[in-house]
């Protein structure tokens, strides 16, 4: 049986390519979506005859407006060779039956897609079904969603952080370390975890105080669910890499939020513990395409030569990843900090600027290190 509200996606969707109108009838002969909306719910004669017969299309050459049909083609609907419904185009059947018959097969192809991604989904419970259609379906819908929140009385308001994990030498240990995630105290029938494709765990983990307080606490609410996790992944030298994507109070929205969670990840690749808001512009930046970042630094890079460009990297790198902070960075890259003030000189002679006292000049750099870090 088709359903009332696919059926209407159905049709507008393909009515962005036609002008004929469209009609989908179920199997008792009923429009359930049409292009003309007083036609739906009323009674289609020929499609009915179509499903309870042998015929599989019925051309119909006038209107017969008591038997509720009009002047066009009709075509059995087939689901692995089982009628499910009719699909009808007005119009002079010369004209519209090319159309209809790829209408018909747009139609029964979008139907079986339906079915098999209900059927993989399946095997999983509710929650996991519901993760599986906010990380791998961007154009879910909030009656998508409702058809999982509502019986797991799930608020869709309620404000929830995701958090992404990747962790290494942790092979055969997956389902402690979820179970360290589900079994802590702090977890709530509010929040969400799975296992994504790429073998990495997600969570949606909820967030329950006032919203002025959000910004100054979610760190370290955060940071104490984690704790138990960590003390284990540490213990077992396990290595983790921990992604922590902006709040999100609209379940709309957590599909481009686990988005943001692997780009960190794609980008960062560290061990730690990395947060989104803290790489908004460097993510901003990312976004400009290789057309106008080779505009903007292609002549600089090929002038100022490898050597200088691996120091720029390497320095600027440190500078970024430490907030500038030059004895940590120093640090990081296991050199003095004389050192590293050295190569730093060296970088500001040649371009004649100063992160570390002009705020354009270090906007400039840090474009000019993004662009460095693409693999063109």
């Amino acid at each position: 049986m088709i359903d009332r509200l696919f059926a209407k996606r159905l049709i507008d969707k393909i009515s962005q390519f036609t002008e004929y109108n469209i009609n989908i009838m179920d199997d008792d002969g009923i429009i359930i979506a049409s292009r003309m909306k007083e036609r739906v719910g009323t009674f289609h004669e020929v499609a009915f005859q179509l499903l309870k017969g042998e015929e599989d299309s019925r051309v119909v050459i006038r209107d017969d407006l008591e038997k509720g049909v009009r002047c066009g083609v009709n075509m059995v609907i087939h689901v692995n060779k089982r009628k499910e419904g009719v699909v009808g185009l007005s119009g002079d059947p010369r004209e519209v039956m090319p159309v209809a018959k790829i209408v018909k097969m747009s139609v029964e192809v979008m139907l079986e897609h339906e079915q098999y991604k209900y059927e993989s989904l399946k095997k999983y419970n509710l929650r996991e079904q519901l993760m599986q259609l906010i990380l791998y379906n961007a154009e879910y819908t909030r009656e998508d969603l409702s058809r999982y929140t509502l019986p797991l009385e799930l608020s869709e308001e309620m404000v929830r952080i995701p958090i992404l994990i990747e962790y290494e030498n942790g092979e055969g240990r997956l389902e402690k370390l979820r179970k360290l995630l589900e079994d802590n105290g702090a977890f709530t029938r509010q929040d969400l975890v799975d296992v994504t494709r790429g073998g990495f765990l997600i969570i949606f983990k909820s967030i329950d105080c006032p919203v002025g307080d959000l910004m100054q606490n979610y760190k370290f609410v955060l940071a104490e669910y984690l704790t138990p996790f960590l003390q284990y992944t540490r213990k077992a030298e396990i290595g983790t890499g921990i992604y922590i994507g902006p709040m999100q109070n609209d379940l709309m929205y957590y599909h481009q939020a686990y988005q943001y969670c692997l780009w960190m990840q794609k980008n960062i690749r560290k061990k730690g513990s990395f947060y989104f808001y803290d790489y908004i512009e460097r993510y901003l930046e990312s976004l400009a395409s290789l057309s106008e970042s080779h505009a903007l630094f292609l002549m600089l890079k090929k002038e100022l030569g490898g050597k200088f460009i691996d120091n720029y990297q390497e320095t600027m790198g440190a500078l970024i990843e430490n907030r500038y902070n030059l004895s940590k960075a120093s640090d990081m890259l296991h050199v003095h900090k004389n050192t590293f003030v050295y190569r730093l000189d060296k970088i500001r002679e040649t371009l004649n600027m100063n992160p570390l006292s002009s705020h354009t000049d270090r906007e400039f750099m840090e474009y000019f290190y993004t662009y460095l870090q693409k693999k063109y």
